[in-house]
Parts: structure tokens; sequence; C-alpha cells
């Protein structure tokens, strides 16, 4: 926040006191640096979720083993949680080993 104010000061004012057109090009590209430095990484985040979440659903045991069992999947920044019904106890650990298995997620 601090940087952004010492932009803005900078657009008020230069040495001469007027705006010029310099100052306003650099704050500007410095303000849109930082825009898309801030905004980029929450889209990343959540593209690696929908992998992750896409990996385990299309995977070879959750389309044949699981595929009649209720399982959500969620995934957050990488942290992957599995919720659901299943038909067999050993499906549990089935669905836990695939997601386990699949990249991007947190171990």
């Amino acid at each position: 926040m601090l940087e952004l104010q010492r932009i803005v000061n900078i657009i008020r004012h230069d040495n001469k006191g007027e705006r010029t057109m310099k100052a306003v090009y650099s704050a500007v590209l410095v303000a849109s640096a930082f825009v898309l430095m801030v905004t980029s990484v929450p889209v990343y985040a959540s593209q690696m979720d929908d992998k992750i979440v896409s990996a385990a659903r299309t995977s070879y045991n959750f389309m044949t083993y699981l595929k009649d069992d209720d399982i959500q999947i969620q995934s957050i920044d990488g942290a992957v949680t599995l919720t659901g019904l299943v038909s067999e106890e050993s499906h549990k650990s089935l669905a836990k080993d695939t997601v386990g298995s699949s990249r991007g997620h947190k171990r």
C-alpha cells in the first residue's frame, strides 16, 4: 500500500510540481504489474485444483472401480479432501491412493 501511495505522490508532484507523462506512464506500469502479480496467483491455484480433481475423476480406478460410489473430491490450494459413501471398505483406501498418486496435490 505504501508503494501505491508513493506512486500517487509521484503523479501529483514531480520535481517541478507538474504532472509529467513519464511519471504517469511509470505509475501506470508499476500499478499494472502489481495488479497482474496479485491476481494471477489465485487463478493458477484454481487451475491446479481443477486439474487435480479432473485427474482423479478420469483415472482408471475412479472410472472402473469407484464409478458406482458417491465420492466427492475437493481441492483447495492442492490440499485434497475426499467425502462421500463407498460400497466397500477397500474403496476408501483405493480412492485415497488414487488421488495421492496424482501430481500437484499436497502430501
